[in-house]
Parts: C-alpha cells; sequence; structure tokens
C-alpha cells in the first residue's frame, strides 16, 4: 500500500491503466437480452450525473503518511464522537459535483484515457457501487471528446472553454459561486492540491444508520490530491465556512483523500482499501474488461447490490411482502455489471455488461438474429427496432410478468380477454404473428407530416417477420384490424418476402422494397452506430439526416430553433444488444455529421 513519499505530494506515479469501461445491468438477463429484473429497480449507484474518478490506494490508523484530522478537545489519536446529523453531505457533494459535470458538459470537454491510478484503488473490494471520472487534459479521449462536443453550438455557448482551460476550475466555481464558501480561491486554496481523478461509492454501511438505508450503505468521496496538507487546510476552511464543522470528515493517504460524514469512516475506508482493494477484486475486474475500452467515466454495481436493492425496495413497501421470497431470489442471480462512457470512432458510446442468463431448460426470451434481419432492410432505411425471439418467449415473457409481482391470475385473466377482443387463440396465435422475430421500420422517403397528422395510409412504414407463413399472417392482420377501429380500406399488404419472411406496409411500394431490398448492413451510416450485428438479440437504429435531417427539421416546425440547431450535427443513433457467451453487451452509440 502506498504511503506519504518524501516530498509530500501525496500523489502517486501514474501506473498501469484500470482494467477498462464497465457495462450495463440489469439484474438477471436472458440470454442475449438484458432482461428486466423481476421487481422494481432502482438505480444501481448514486442518482444523478455520476461524479468524476476518485481516487487510489491508501493506509489506516497509525500506518505512515495517513492525514487523519484531530478537531478541537480531542487527544492525539483518539476517534472523535460519531455525527450523525451530516450523513448527507457527502452525498450532496457528490451530486452537486455531477449536475456540474453533466449539466455543462464540462467533464467531456476534458476527458482522459483513463490513464494512471483510478478512484477504485482507494475503494474496499466489498464495494457496493461505484463511480469513476477521469479529468486528466491530455489523452485520446480528450481529443475525441473535443471532435465530438465542438460540433454543437450549445457546447461553445455553455461551456465557453478553450483547449487549455482548466475544467477543475470550472466545475469548482460551479459550486462554490454563491455559496457562503465563495471566499474560497480555485488557484490559491484548491488548484495546488486537487488531483484530476475522482470518484463516488457506495460501501457497506459501517454502523446502524447507514446513509443509503435502501442499501445499508455509506456513500463516499475519492479524490485524488497532489498535497496532502494543503488538502488538509482547504477543507478545514471549507468545513468552517459551509457551516458543516464535525459533520463532514475526511482522512487522506497515498495521494487519495476519502471524504464523508465522519473521519472515522473515511479512515475505515482507506485502511479496508489498503488491505484489499476493489481494483484488485476479480468481479471487479471481469466486468470492467467485459465493458470494453476504458473512457471517460466508468461504473460498476457489485452482485450483492440487487440483493440490497430489492430488499430495500419490500422494506420501503415496494416490492409487496408477498413477493419477497421471489424478488430476493431473482436478485441473487445477479452476477455484477460495469458500465463505461467514452469517445471513440468519431461518437459517443454507452457501454454496458452484465451476466447473460443461460439456465438449462429455462425458456428464453430473445435470440441473437436481430442484427441479420435489420441487415436485410432497405438501405436507406430511416429508423428500425427489431428484436429476435426464442423458441419458447411467449413462456418467458409470462414467467417475467408474474416474476415482476403480478399473480398468475391477473396475467391469465389478461391473456382472456385479449384473446376475446382480437379472436385468437394464445399462445399460437401470436407466436406465428411474430415468428422467430420482428422488425419494424421507417421507410427513407417516409411523410412525417403525415404520420403526425395519423395518415398511415399508403406510408412508408412496415414490419418483418422471420416467418414464411404469410397467408396464415395475413389473416390474423385482418382479424386484428376487424377488431380495432383501423380504417375498413386500410390494407398493409402482407406478403412473402426472401429468405423465409413474410412483410407487410400499408405502402404497396415499401412492401414490395422490404419483400426484394436490402443492404442497410452496408450502409456506412447504420456500420458505424450498429458496429456488430452477429448474435445482437435486439436493437434500434434512426438515422437522423434522412430526408434533410428530419428531427431538426420537426423541432423548427415546433418554434425550438435552438435545440435543431444543436441536433443538426447529429448523423445516427443506434442501441444494441449483443450475447457473447454469458455476457450481455448493450452498446449505444451516437455519431454525428462531418
Amino acid at each position: 500500500m502506498s504511503t506519504q513519499p518524501p516530498d509530500g505530494t501525496g500523489r502517486p506515479e501514474d501506473g498501469p491503466t484500470q482494467p477498462s469501461s464497465p457495462s450495463g445491468w440489469p439484474p438477471h438477463p436472458q440470454q442475449g437480452y438484458p432482461q428486466q429484473p423481476g421487481y422494481p429497480q432502482r438505480p444501481g449507484y448514486p442518482q444523478g450525473p455520476p461524479p468524476p474518478p476518485w481516487i487510489g490506494p491508501g493506509e489506516y490508523g497509525q500506518h505512515p503518511g495517513q492525514h487523519p484530522r484531530q478537531h478541537p478537545g480531542q487527544h492525539p489519536g483518539q476517534h472523535p464522537a460519531p455525527r450523525r446529523r451530516g450523513r448527507w453531505i457527502a452525498g450532496g457533494v457528490a451530486g452537486v459535483l455531477g449536475l456540474s459535470l453533466i449539466g455543462g458538459g464540462v467533464w467531456a470537454w476534458q476527458a482522459y484515457f483513463a490513464t494512471g491510478p483510478q478512484a477504485a484503488e482507494a475503494l474496499p473490494a466489498d464495494t457496493l457501487f461505484y463511480v469513476g471520472l477521469d479529468l486528466d487534459p491530455s489523452g485520446q479521449q480528450k481529443l475525441a471528446a473535443l471532435d465530438f462536443l465542438e460540433k454543437f453550438p450549445a457546447f461553445d455557448q455553455e461551456v465557453g472553454l478553450d483547449r487549455d482551460d482548466d475544467v477543475r476550475r470550472e466545475i469548482f466555481d460551479g459550486i462554490i459561486g454563491g455559496s457562503p464558501c465563495d471566499d474560497l480561491d480555485f488557484d490559491d486554496d484548491v488548484a495546488p492540491w486537487l488531483g484530476d481523478r475522482f470518484g463516488v461509492a457506495v460501501v457497506p454501511a459501517s454502523g446502524d444508520r447507514p446513509q443509503v438505508p435502501e442499501l445499508g450503505g455509506d456513500v463516499v468521496v475519492v479524490v485524488q490530491v497532489d498535497d496532502a496538507d494543503g488538502a488538509e487546510a482547504a477543507m478545514d476552511d471549507l468545513a468552517d465556512c459551509s457551516g458543516a464543522g464535525d459533520e463532514l470528515g475526511w482522512a487522506i493517504d497515498g495521494g487519495w483523500m476519502v471524504v464523508t460524514d465522519s473521519d472515522d469512516l473515511a479512515e475505515d475506508v482507506l485502511a479496508d482499501a489498503a488491505d484489499d482493494p476493489l481494483t484488485s477484486d476479480d468481479t471487479y475486474q471481469r466486468w470492467i474488461d467485459e465493458a470494453g475500452d476504458a473512457g471517460i467515466l466508468s461504473a460498476y454495481a457489485a452482485p450483492e447490490s440487487a440483493t440490497r436493492v430489492v430488499q430495500g425496495l419490500v422494506d420501503d413497501g415496494v416490492i409487496d411482502a408477498a413477493y419477497e421470497d421471489e424478488a430476493l431470489e431473482s436478485a441473487e442471480d445477479f452476477q455484477g455489471a460495469a458500465l463505461t462512457l467514452r469517445f471513440a470512432d468519431g461518437g459517443l458510446e454507452l457501454e454496458t455488461a452484465t451476466q447473460a442468463t443461460t439456465d438449462g431448460d429455462a425458456p428464453r426470451l430473445t435470440d441473437g438474429t436481430a442484427g441479420e434481419l435489420a441487415g436485410d432492410l432497405p438501405a436507406d432505411t430511416a429508423a428500425v427496432a427489431a428484436v429476435g425471439l426464442a423458441d419458447g418467449w411467449y413462456d418467458a415473457l409470462l414467467d417475467q410478468v408474474e416474476a415482476s409481482g403480478v399473480d398468475r391470475s391477473e396475467i391469465d385473466d389478461a391473456v382472456a380477454d385479449l384473446e376475446d377482443e382480437t379472436g385468437w387463440s394464445l399462445p399460437e396465435d401470436v407466436e406465428t404473428l411474430l415468428g422467430q422475430g420482428v422488425a419494424l421500420s421507417v421507410g427513407g422517403g417516409v411523410d412525417l407530416d403525415a404520420l403526425e397528422d395519423g395518415d398511415i395510409e399508403g406510408a412508408e412504414v412496415g414490419a418483418t417477420v422471420r416467418s414464411g407463413d404469410a397467408d396464415a399472417i395475413a389473416d390474423l392482420v385482418d382479424e386484428l384490424l376487424d377488431a380495432t377501429d383501423a380504417p375498413s380500406d386500410l390494407d398493409l399488404n402482407v406478403t412473402e418476402g426472401e429468405d423465409g419472411t413474410t412483410v407487410g406496409s400499408p405502402s404497396s411500394g415499401y412492401a414490395d422494397d422490404l419483400a426484394t431490398s436490402g443492404g442497410l448492413d452496408g450502409s456506412d451510416l447504420f456500420r458505424d452506430v450498429v458496429p456488430e450485428t452477429d448474435d445482437v438479440h435486439a436493437l434500434l437504429f434512426v438515422d437522423v439526416t434522412a430526408d434533410g435531417g428530419w428531427l431538426a427539421d420537426l423541432l423548427r416546425e415546433d418554434g425550438d430553433d435552438e435545440l435543431a440547431d444543436n441536433v443538426e450535427p447529429l448523423a445516427a443513433l443506434g442501441l444494441s444488444v449483443r450475447v457473447d457467451g454469458d455476457v450481455a453487451h448493450t452498446l449505444l452509440r451516437v455519431t454525428t455529421t462531418d
């Protein structure tokens, strides 16, 4: 474990890169497609824009180089009395930091490619949730971020940073300005000791009154420091001017400062991290690696976090006590997850990774055919949502609904009502209608004004079903139209397509295109946001440039010119869920025009 170096800087030398990028975390996904948890879900880490990555290893107690604070009247070496009233402070600091960062897009401007020590090093291996941010102003992430963000007028107008500006100053001014501590000066009081890496985490509660009762955990903030003595003096000033006094606690060691509501807790976190840091935990390493290349922001949820979330929801009455056992059993299947936000290949991307459920004979909801289904659509497709359906998906869907707390009798009643309204027999007819997967698409020549007015006759919208039973599907569609208020002359032109598909559209011309055309998977725009189509269980693609920039045009028609100006640089958006072995990867990518 590192200690204060002789020069007193307190900052460890940059070391090996932290295992990269995490990925999202639905509690226990069906194979290939992250499944919604079987219970109402709360975020896996503190809400709001996650604050910056904050830091590394530290020592505790009598370890050399640590800086626990002595309060007036406290004997040397004696811990201060526990302070309960200020448990909100650490979380508040983290929240304000996060809002400042996200609100202005400032953090993104100066983000780095995750080099050197990271905040997770200063956290214990049993950390429940972690979010880290890197503000080092060098590296390829900064360049990629600039290339992306400078295309948006709001970035220059609202952020107004030059390439050599110190983003930490912007954050500091945003937090301190107008507060009782506005006499603090960034250059004199903060810049000499503040590092570039930050983090916020929830650790298991140290006492019987956790800061986050729903999780049984305490919130801690980690800050990289270059000068321990300078940081100590600044924190004393902050505690005094803010009125927090003894309700704000911290400890410094090895180039990192942990901030929370008591010195005891801060010291304990550093001590536990010294013995067994989060970065050495196998589960943490696995999910951070699975989340892909490192970026400007990373997050992690430990396996135990799901059980704690569920128990908190039960205690709050959000989950009925009658379903407690089922919900907890479902949560126990959660094996952890991670997330990474990064700039890459001319775009902004968010990647998540979590476990894909592969239980033997258990029915699965989705299958990895959505990428192929979407890729065979016409090359000028403006938008598509596609999902591959596994054998037994209907039963899997009902099982998920029941696991979410809906009584089986209510589900059966709803199914019976649907059968009465449509004349269908379930599940047979709905399985015929949707086949082994379905893609809903919008053609490049669609008349958006007509669609907005509710006129779908002749519209370039359609469905492609992975099933060759076109006659049976046409009969079911007719029954559905008869059971609804659809215009009597509406024809969906259901016909057989190529490669065992069935297509339909209100536009006969677009139906023909769906039946015979392909080429979307060869489109650079599509491939930029959906880079992999193999084993993709679900995807969404939107071409923002279609029809000369349809989204910006719609916004201008609504009178929102400012938002339209900031939408114009966008090229495309893609969201894909892919399964690789027993890991489900979700990738959201946004690209801009050249």
